[in-house]
């Protein structure tokens, strides 16, 4: 029992811990994350949240094409009809640092004039000098300088180890007028990696919020915190988040609710929730909104940047997703932004909520658990299907609840492993066994010990085998099938009629029998011999019976179909000894059943025929079997057996309709195995009255009337055939 136990917790701690190691050395999970959001498909997107895209529309319009400077000159009137609009927030995913004087006084001033706008800080990443230079195309050329060259030593190179990252902000006329400004980096990398996890605060620089944090502050109506400190919301927010890094437990709650209590003192980044493919937020063309032609923007957060709609491949601030494809394209900068200040309204993040261990722990035992039982398909299969259903569960939980459970570390490195130590160890299992038995028989029987295997496969055949007998004697139960009257239907139809007639036949008549556990001995003619053995004695007459009730039905429906003549099927049922064995003839060889059970049976089907019944057994074989009903039809002695049998009629199975004329039956056999004629005609002429087609009652009536005038000199009740 211990042993049981073991092994399942040792076969889910290599697997898990495996499985375990490689997801956390390599990217396995994150094609699964695509996976999840594919299946999942696309949300309804915030109606708070829109875009206005910077597109090719625009450019052509305005007259800008695709350099970012020139757009400027259109923003101050942007910001003006936004504001006529009634708009919460106007956030701008551009970063102002070059300076413009021919525009920049009225831009400052609208901003000033609004009061609710929002912009961007440039974000550099730099590692080994100028050679590694990671930032957003709005950072302007004459800013790409390397972190060495800032500090006066241009001839230095920043060691491998060693990854820089800068803050550039806006002019100061531009950044005085906003209402406050953030960061938000996006990884320019060349290896296109998709964008699955964003900032939420920069720990690099300073403990600086992301701009869309910083615009979900704003929306929480956090001014009030602002002005009793102060400060500015960028600088509120990294105060209190400087305060979470040191306090050794979670501070004094801010009042702006729990989750943003948890997105200040937990970690720095979170799993985007994307609502859908490229486009899927509602994004409005730049030029539209600044001819007024859109008009449904009140209380909506604007978010301005590129987006490019028509052709984003090539494009520079564009970004693969989980839902990015040839079709869709990347996304753009300012969408993913807009997408984390609607994860951020929503409070809807994807999440990991608990760690690797915890969920391959219990799937891995799960797994070994089934894979240790005794029946190793099932326990294969089983393991699949709870597979199945752990992946089903991990697309439920991601749809409904955002939870990012792994699926291709236990799908595709626990499971695959967990089946391939559970087969090796069923192997050792089976090699250790066969030592024990080679043990065993080297003590016990020495002289067998050198045709015993020692390890699966090695059995040579060659190796002196002694001889196999090729006969064994067995207690069993014959069924024992003829057709009635098939000389005469032969004659009528040619040989390949009856080919066919028969093979279609004894397909039907072989079927019940196989399926009831039995075993066909011999086809000869129109005849059959099929047996049970090597089974419960109850069990055996339980499914002869049935499987001869099911060859009646069988060829009750084959002969209504057939377009031949019908086959009258009789059918017999006796147990007893018998010999099952090989038959040498010549240079072929028969498997045969062989004694006086497989001839007694042979004899029983054929008293079907006076009687007109269909199956017969001896009386030993229906005595107290529950679920078959069955009717005495008297003792016989049929020929070659000066011993007489006793006879029942198989009618059904036991919830078939009782017939009342079987009763009247009884009565009348009784009466007949008594000598009393007069007593017998008269029941079985009432039970003829309630069923005129009851076979025995008819042979029986006729016997009575012939044995009332002809009383047999020394009568015992046995029927006496003198023909099979």
């Amino acid at each position: 029992m211990l042993q049981r136990l073991i092994r399942p917790v040792i076969i889910a701690a290599i697997a898990g811990s495996i499985a375990g190691a490689v997801s956390t050395a390599t990217d396995l999970e994150l094609p699964s994350q695509d996976a999840l959001f594919r299946l999942r498909g696309p949300l309804p997107t915030p109606e708070h949240v829109v875009i206005v895209a910077m597109d090719e529309a625009s450019e052509n319009q305005l007259g800008v094409g695709q350099d970012l400077t020139r757009w400027r000159a259109f923003h101050a009137h942007l910001i003006q009809q936004l504001q006529r609009q009634g708009v919460k927030l106007v956030v701008f995913d551009l970063q102002f640092i070059a300076a413009n004087p021919a525009v920049d006084p009225a831009l400052a001033a609208a901003m000033r004039a609004a009061g609710n706008v929002l912009i961007g800080e440039c974000v550099q990443k730099f590692r080994h000098g100028a050679a590694d230079f990671f930032g957003r195309e709005e950072c302007s050329e004459t800013n790409k300088q390397t972190a060495v060259a800032l500090e006066g030593d241009t001839d230095a190179e920043l060691p491998e180890q060693l990854v820089a990252m800068r803050q550039i902000r806006a002019t100061p006329e531009i950044a005085a007028a906003a209402l406050d400004s953030a960061p938000f980096y996006l990884a320019n990398d060349a290896e296109g990696s998709k964008v699955r996890e964003v900032w939420t605060f920069f720990d690099a620089l300073a403990d600086a919020p992301s701009l869309p944090v910083l615009a979900w502050t704003y929306t929480r109506q956090a001014a009030a915190a602002f002005a009793d400190s102060g400060q500015s919301g960028s600088a509120w927010l990294t105060e209190r988040r400087r305060d979470c890094l040191a306090a050794e437990d979670r501070p004094a709650p801010t009042g702006l609710g729990a989750d943003f209590d948890k997105l200040l003192c937990d970690g720095d980044s979170r799993y985007l929730n994307y609502y859908g493919p490229p486009k899927t937020l509602r994004m409005e063309s730049y030029a539209d909104v600044y001819s007024g032609k859109i008009g449904d923007l009140r209380d909506k957060v604007v978010f301005v940047g590129r987006a490019n709609r028509q052709f984003s491949p090539g494009k520079t601030d564009f970004f693969p997703t989980p839902f990015s494809d040839s079709r869709t394209g990347k996304m753009a900068g300012v969408e993913i932004m807009a997408t984390q200040f609607a994860n951020l309204s929503q409070a809807a993040f994807i999440e990991i909520p608990m760690p690797f261990w915890t969920v391959s722990g219990p799937f891995g035992l799960a797994v070994a658990g089934l894979l240790n039982s005794r029946r190793k398909r099932r326990g294969l299969l089983a393991s699949a299907l709870l597979a199945a259903g752990y992946a089903g569960f991990a697309v439920y939980t991601f749809t409904a609840w955002r939870w990012w459970l792994p699926l291709a570390g236990p799908l595709l490195v626990q499971l695959p492993l967990s089946w391939l130590l559970a087969l090796a160890w069923s192997r050792y299992d089976l090699i250790c066994e066969r030592k024990r038995l080679l043990n065993f028989v080297r003590q016990v029987f020495p002289q067998w010990a050198t045709f015993v295997p020692a390890a699966p496969g090695a059995w040579h055949a060659e190796r002196h085998l002694p001889p196999t007998r090729p006969e064994r004697d067995v207690s069993g139960l014959c069924l024992a099938t003829d057709i009635a009257g098939y000389t005469a239907i032969a004659a009528q139809h040619s040989p390949r009629e009856m080919w066919q007639l028969l093979n279609a036949y004894y397909q039907v008549l072989g079927h019940p029998v196989i399926s009831h556990q039995g075993m066909i001995a011999d086809v000869t003619g129109d005849a059959m011999m099929a047996i049970w053995c090597e089974l419960p004695p109850a069990k055996q007459k339980l499914l002869a019976c049935l499987a001869a009730l099911d060859m009646a039905a069988a060829v009750e429906a084959f002969n209504q179909a057939t377009p031949l003549a019908p086959l009258a099927t009789r059918i017999g049922l006796h147990q007893g000894e018998l010999t099952l064995g090989r038959l040498e003839a010549g240079r072929t060889s028969h498997y045969r059943a062989i004694g006086d059970t497989v001839n007694t049976a042979s004899r029983i089907q054929g008293v079907n025929t006076p009687l007109g019944t269909r199956i017969l057994a001896t009386a030993s074989i229906a005595a107290e079997l529950e679920g078959i009903v069955s009717r005495p039809v008297g003792s016989f002695r049929v020929v070659g057996r000066s011993e007489p049998v006793e006879l029942v009629e198989i009618v059904g199975r036991g919830d078939a309709e009782p017939n009342p004329a079987h009763s009247r039956f009884a009565e009348g056999l009784a009466a007949f195995r008594a000598g009393d004629w007069f007593e017998a005609i008269r029941s079985l002429q009432a039970a003829l009255e309630l069923d005129a087609d009851d076979g025995p009652s008819r042979f029986y009536l006729q016997k009575a009337v012939e044995f009332r005038r002809n009383p047999p000199e020394r009568w015992n009740g046995v029927v006496l055939l003198d023909a099979k």
